[in-house]
């Protein structure tokens, strides 16, 4: 009788998955996914959507280090198309809630499942989202472009922010969250691709911006065994927003502003007030202040225990020499124009630029903050070179193209600083700059709607809706179908086989 129910449960559990569904069991139970086909060759692959990797970050195990996910009891139903973000401020929501907390989980698409051991497993790419530790998203990029080039293409969302970067106390062995949800969710990723036709030992991590400063801090750790080759766009390890927060700041202040609405509790808050509050920890003058890059809740120096994962000393990037890069082949590069996005209200309004040079004497970069007083003769000398380098005929309403070089150069500097410390070592590494322009140059093209400023050049992230399907851009990409010879498909066929190939043999 027992078993009769049994059936009867595991009936209703499966009348809403379709016969044309694919089934794939892996460590955790059972998981379908849907058939699907790419956009321009209409190959066939197959999806499979919202796939957790480890336990839901909330009530108890907010602010804590990721769960492994538990085996779950009954068949997985990943055919739904998983929209998912992980709690953030959004521009597009006025700075609302966008995203929920429970949100780590893969989307994953494979050209093809292991029918048999004579079948050779495909090589993987992993594409981690990210935008300044803060805000961003995986699941509007699609792999179609990487699987008509025989190849798998996961997206991993891991959290952000407060949520994903938060440290409670100095003795708390829980931080750097965000980074040990890609670290987890590549475990995930390494155990069980082999039930979706995958090579454990040909995964290659991707991110763009703040991402791929996650991913090259990955090297440091005892997590660069889980890939084996890395593409860093727009970003790497020399960051200079990173290490610099000041926990202790982060948390008080955290704590003040929700203290405003009557919590006193961290954990019991709501999820839009952490995310409206954090917007408030950081203001223009700590920016003037400590004379660098401020991010609210960005990677930092862990205390060392059996958990930590960045330990190391902030000043001390010699633990790159016990990276056997021969093993981890690395393409890393940047954009023509990197400062466009960041530049949009010099864009949009000159009078910023005004602006910029009264306080010019506070935008001074240095790699580690300042440690000149502002009326000191050395800090003027560098603040005049610095400008007459860049601003020769002086700052103004004119200067937009001054200032973008400016801007950009910043962003190309911990690039370049990165290169040079991978070859300082002997090890190989493949350089690109994107200069490329067309229709799916998303981020130039939304940073300049509704201005008559030409700028030469693509901006930062420009690259990613060629190498990957980005969904705001379906209709661009259907109208490309039919037209083989079209540049923008030309193009999008040449960089995505250029990465492809890169995943498959380095």
């Amino acid at each position: 009788m027992l078993f009769d129910k049994s059936l009867i449960i595991l009936s209703i559990l499966l009348q809403d998955i379709s016969p044309l569904n694919v089934k794939v069991t892996v460590e955790q139970g059972i998981v379908f996914g849907n058939k699907e086909v790419t956009v321009f060759n209409e190959r066939s692959y197959y999806a499979f959507y919202g796939v957790p990797y480890a336990q839901p970050p909330i009530g108890k195990l907010r602010f804590r280090d990721p769960k492994p996910v538990k085996k779950w009891t009954r068949p997985l139903d990943a055919t739904k198309e998983y929209h998912g973000a992980c709690a953030q401020a959004h521009i597009v929501h006025k700075h609302g809630q966008y995203g929920v907390e429970n949100c780590l989980f893969l989307n994953i698409y494979t050209p093809n499942l292991p029918h048999n051991d004579k079948q050779i497993p495909k090589a993987v790419i992993v594409w981690i989202h990210g935008y300044a530790f803060t805000s961003s998203f995986s699941h509007i990029h699609g792999g179609d472009f990487l699987i008509e080039n025989d190849v798998i293409f996961i997206s991993l969302t891991h959290r952000l922010g407060a949520f994903g970067f938060l440290k409670l106390n100095q003795t708390d062995s829980n931080a750097n969250m965000g980074l040990k949800d890609i670290a987890t969710g590549l475990k995930w990723i390494k155990r069980n691709i082999r039930y979706f036709g995958g090579d454990e030992n040909k995964i290659t991590v991707m991110g763009s911006g703040s991402a791929s400063t996650l991913l090259s801090l990955l090297l440091l750790t005892k997590y660069k065994n889980l890939f084996t080759k890395m593409i860093l766009q727009s970003g790497s390890i020399f960051s200079p927003s990173i290490f610099q927060g000041n926990y202790e700041i982060e948390k008080q202040r955290l704590e003040k502003e929700i203290g405003k609405i009557g919590i006193k509790d961290l954990r019991s808050a709501k999820t839009k007030d952490i995310i409206q509050a954090s917007q408030k920890i950081y203001n223009s003058s700590d920016v003037m202040n400590f004379q660098r890059s401020v991010v609210p809740f960005s990677p930092l120096i862990e205390t060392k225990s059996i958990k930590s994962l960045l330990s190391i000393d902030k000043y001390d990037y010699k633990a790159l020499k016990t990276v056997n890069f021969s093993k981890i082949p690395i393409i890393i590069g940047f954009t023509s124009q990197e400062s466009i996005s960041e530049a949009i209200p010099f864009i949009h309004d000159a009078h910023y630029l005004k602006l910029f040079h009264s306080l010019f004497k506070f935008m001074v970069p240095f790699e580690d903050g300042c440690k000149y007083e502002y009326s000191s003769q050395i800090y003027k000398s560098i603040s005049k070179e610095i400008r007459s380098w860049y601003f020769e005929r002086g700052v103004s309403e004119n200067s937009i193209d001054d200032f973008l070089t400016f801007v950009s150069d910043l962003h190309k500097y911990p690039i370049f600083k990165f290169i040079n410390e991978i070859l300082r070592v002997g090890n190989k590494i493949y350089v690109y700059k994107f200069n490329y322009l067309g229709k799916f140059n998303a981020v130039k093209s939304t940073s300049l709607a509704g201005s008559n400023i030409r700028i030469k050049g693509a901006a930062q992230g420009d690259e990613i809706c060629y190498i990957l399907k980005c969904d705001p851009l379906w209709e661009s990409y259907v109208k490309l179908k039919e037209d083989k010879y079209d540049k923008d498909r030309i193009f999008i066929e040449y960089i995505s086989q250029l990465w492809a190939n890169f995943a498959k043999t380095g």
